[in-house]
């Protein structure tokens, strides 16, 4: 990208798509499906971060983070203090951005069609644009103006008989982005990977899926020295199997393998090391019987109990049979790296006790579709495995107490050890309010936090200063928040390595954005 690419960015067409015209008003159609209870003032609406919000109704700016965008935007954001000379590439985001159609809405936060976002910075300035990823499924569901298929979260329209057999999931390639061997790519909890023009976000292929595997899981791993990109999947049937498959800088497929899993549960992330895939078959079950029969999501035929323990799987990257440990019951979203130290594996992530905030009795992601704060008073604490390959043994270590979510290192140590963790902290379970940088040897913390009736935040996106320098951990973070008194987002940009003094630069949108999960930098 060039100079005037900022500077002089495109402008905006003048007449609408058909697209953007179905998609501007969905905002106020949003606004109407939430019940008026949900329009309070955000003042003072939390006075615990871990207190019970079954009851409480949701203050007007938080409930943005499930109302929808329009896409299509282009142009040059406003930039609260100063970007740092030498910060020079591209921020890519993905997440859910559409989350009605026809008077339908989805039933829980985690669910929308993927809506990307760029963000361009360089020479102290930047450049915003976002698009949504051009599925089949957006390309069918706007041409017939409804939806058609199931999401994970919400069924079809259409009753039961519509839902049979799961109601014909699609992906929408909402979850992640890569910037992975000079690609974008968007992915979706299955289904193929979406490649996206780097400048443009117009969506122009896709990398077929590996046909051992029913689907990747939206995260995958990148190899730092060899550019390997690992993804992992997982199949439902009589039993569940467990499948991963490596591919070359080409994008090429070099290795592929499955084996059967010893219990049917959902996963959303994995670990990865030099030579190692951990899988976490946390106690997160999958009932399929309602699901199938058109009554239930797959959300909700999903169930808890940490009292089952988990069960870690360690196969060789290259294949071959698993090795199995117990470890006590938690729930991972998200891992922040793993390595090897001479026998053993080190495995360090975010955990829950209960995910409350997910599913179970009005969880908060999906009471807050309707305005409510739902659950969400367990607290995502940083963890860590250790796994003896020799002994046959695993321990669970707890690092952190506080509420994390979002982990991240600087990318130049993926499947390497790993010195300093970034999370997203404070808040209550599953929605986040302020940033923390952890020496994961000494335990020493930075923090910055906007509170939580000021700001949600979202991971932290680390940006190096020079990639060629080799000095691990010097750089940036940039991480999406939505801000409670504007009711727009802003990009706050921190000093890796001075957190707690807070953003250098807040890069504010004209507007919100609904909640965004992942993201990638791009020099």
């Amino acid at each position: 990208m060039t100079n005037d690419a900022i500077k002089n960015p495109i402008d905006q067409p003048s007449g609408l798509t058909r697209r953007r015209a179905l998609l501007t008003g969905t905002g106020a159609a949003a606004a109407a499906l939430i019940p008026m209870t949900a329009q309070l003032s955000t003042g003072g609406f939390m006075s615990s971060a871990r207190a019970s919000t079954a009851t409480k109704a949701a203050p007007h700016w938080m409930t943005l983070l499930g109302v929808s965008e329009q896409g299509g935007r282009n142009y040059v954001p406003e930039i609260e203090g100063t970007l740092p000379a030498d910060m020079s590439g591209t921020l890519y985001r993905n997440g859910p951005g559409l989350f009605e159609r026809n008077g339908y809405r989805k039933q829980h936060l985690l669910d929308g069609d993927g809506l990307v976002q760029r963000l361009a910075i360089r020479d102290g300035k930047a450049h915003y644009s976002n698009a949504f990823v051009d599925t089949p499924k957006l390309q069918a569901e706007e041409e017939a103006g409804k939806y058609l298929h199931a999401t994970w979260t919400t069924r079809r329209p259409g009753g039961v008989f519509s839902n049979l057999m799961g109601g014909d999931i699609s992906s929408q390639a909402g979850v992640t982005v890569y910037p992975v061997n000079g690609k974008i790519a968007a992915r979706d909890e299955g289904g193929a990977t979406f490649l996206l023009d780097p400048e443009t976000l117009e969506t122009r292929s896709t990398l077929p899926t590996s046909a051992i595997s029913g689907g990747y899981k939206a995260h995958a791993k990148l190899d730092p020295v060899t550019n390997e990109w690992i993804l992992a999947g997982q199949g439902f049937g009589p039993t569940m199997s467990l499948h991963v498959s490596v591919y070359k800088p080409s994008m090429e497929l070099a290795t592929e393998f499955s084996f059967d899993s010893p219990r049917q549960v959902y996963i959303h992330d994995f670990f990865a090391t030099k030579s190692n895939i951990i899988f976490v078959l946390h106690p997160c079950t999958f009932s399929p019987v309602g699901f199938l029969a058109g009554f239930n999501s797959v959300t909700d035929s999903l169930s808890f109990d940490k009292s089952q323990g988990t069960i870690l799987a360690v196969v060789p990257k290259s294949g071959g049979d698993p090795k199995f440990f117990d470890v006590p019951g938690s729930f991972m979203w998200h891992a922040l790296n793993s390595y090897e130290a001479g026998d053993e594996i080190i495995a360090d992530f975010v955990g829950y006790d209960d995910p409350d905030h997910f599913i179970g009795d009005n969880p908060l992601f999906k009471q807050i579709m309707t305005g409510q704060m739902g659950n969400s008073q367990q607290p995502g604490t940083i963890r860590r495995y250790v796994m003896s390959l020799s002994a046959g043994k695993a321990r669970e270590e707890i690092l952190d107490t506080d509420n994390h979510e979002f982990p991240m290192t600087d990318p130049r140590v993926q499947l390497g050890e790993h010195k300093v963790g970034y999370y997203s902290v404070g808040g209550i379970g599953g929605v986040n309010s302020g940033v923390k940088r952890m020496d994961m040897q000494s335990g020493k913390t930075q923090v910055f936090d906007f509170g939580i009736d000021n700001a949600q935040v979202g991971e932290p996106v680390f940006v190096a200063r020079d990639e060629r320098s080799g000095i691990i951990d010097d750089g940036w973070l940039i991480t999406q928040c939505l801000d409670a008194k504007s009711e727009r987002t802003f990009f706050g940009v921190f000093d890796a390595n001075a957190v707690d003094a807070g953003p250098l630069a807040k890069i504010w949108l004209s507007h919100h954005v609904p909640i965004s999960f992942h993201g990638g930098w791009a020099a």
